[in-house]
């Protein structure tokens, strides 16, 4: 499916924000069980070899030298006092309705403040906020709204100690762009601009995070860029339960020492093959190519996505969907001629996203045409 693309003209006058839970299916088991509060978790598949495979962590348990990349028994020897909690089962498939259903909570809470939402995953969500900002841009210079310190709190900026550092300095800019109007370049001062939208993006941020938190109980950070790349390799720098702002001019400091293969979309065999035909690792080595050279060792397309990437630049937009991306039917099976087998298959199917059969049954025929030619009825 090809990807739904922004003009180019407005690649830094938009704000995205990727919202990430942090460890939310330990958070999800705290909720269930309160009792864990506070303690070391780690949430195991149903297979009980070696004390089940770890597929979440909590910071408690990370602390303590614990990963996902460990079974059960190695996280006991790391730390003894840890609460593993089994993900539950059903016909020895792992049940993952309620991490699911709780995902649908906090959805639910972001797309009161935009429509433009896109669920990445059951833990991540994408939302585009431009118009919000917009507005209250618009609230700012007409005196009707003021970006105080409370709207900004756990809020982090890229090249910055702290935020108020970021204020500051663009502070300075602003006031210099109002009191000496021909200092800076045109660039310059759209640069300022584009930073207090980001700004007016953190905040607004900030009050759905807390939304978050006082309607689901749930924690999460963000990241707040220009687009749906960077705001996911920000979201992470600062976890658990904080915010990050990345200004597109410290984008080049923020990929001067960043490996290729962090950037969504390089961490496969594509990212292989561009530092393999280049010869690079990090992604300030790969600005210093043009698009040209570029499309000569790639295709046209990815040669231009590339040179783009390199300067921070990703038109892909947000693309509004409530489901997640965690399943996709058409390659988790394969249906059969035979009635029985079709049956099973996309019994299975349905048991494992946590809807009746009948439902799956009917979504699969209009989406695939997977039914042989043959109308899908309820006596099948």
């Amino acid at each position: 499916m090809s990807k739904n693309l922004i003009n180019i003209a407005n690649k830094h006058d938009r704000t995205v924000v990727l919202v990430d839970m942090d460890c939310f299916y330990c958070q999800v088991e705290e909720k269930f069980n309160p009792s864990l509060k506070g303690k070391p978790i780690a949430v195991v598949q149903y297979n009980a070899w070696k004390g089940g495979g770890i597929i979440a962590v909590n910071y408690a348990a990370r602390d303590r030298g614990v990963t996902r990349h460990m079974r059960g028994d190695q996280a006991k020897d790391h730390c003894p006092e840890i609460e593993l909690v089994k993900v539950p089962s059903v016909r020895e498939k792992a049940d993952l309705t309620k991490y699911r259903e709780a995902g649908k909570d906090v959805a639910s809470v972001l797309q009161r403040f935009t429509n433009m939402l896109e669920r990445a995953s059951v833990d991540e969500a994408y939302l585009d906020i431009t118009e919000s900002v917009k507005q209250r841009f618009k609230q700012m210079n007409d005196g009707t709204f003021v970006l105080t310190p409370d709207k900004l709190l756990n809020c982090y900026a890229v090249g910055y100690e702290n935020i108020g550092e970021f204020i500051q300095n663009l502070s300075k800019k602003v006031t210099n762009n109002k009191d000496n109007p021909g200092n800076d370049s045109e660039e310059d001062k759209l640069y300022a601009k584009y930073d207090v939208k980001l700004l007016i993006g953190a905040s607004i941020v900030n009050e759905i995070r807390v939304a978050v938190k006082k309607e689901t109980g749930f924690e999460c950070s963000a990241g707040i860029a220009h687009n749906k790349i960077l705001a996911k390799l920000v979201c992470g720098m600062n976890k658990p339960n904080k915010q990050t702002v990345l200004p597109i001019k410290n984008v080049s400091q923020l990929f001067s020492n960043l490996p290729i293969q962090k950037i969504k979309g390089l961490g496969g065999k594509f990212g292989e093959d561009v530092c393999e035909k280049l010869k690079i690792k990090l992604m300030s080595e790969l600005s210093r190519f043009s698009q040209t050279d570029l499309q000569k060792h790639f295709d046209d397309k990815s040669g231009l996505w590339l040179y783009q990437i390199a300067r921070g630049i990703d038109l892909e937009a947000v693309t509004p969907r409530f489901a997640s991306k965690s399943i996709d039917p058409r390659s988790t099976f394969s249906v059969k001629k035979t009635k029985n087998k079709r049956f099973v298959s996309i019994h299975k199917l349905a048991e494992s996203i946590g809807l009746d059969v009948w439902s799956v049954l009917v979504a699969v025929h209009m989406l695939t045409g997977a039914s042989s030619g043959q109308n899908i009825q309820r006596s099948m």
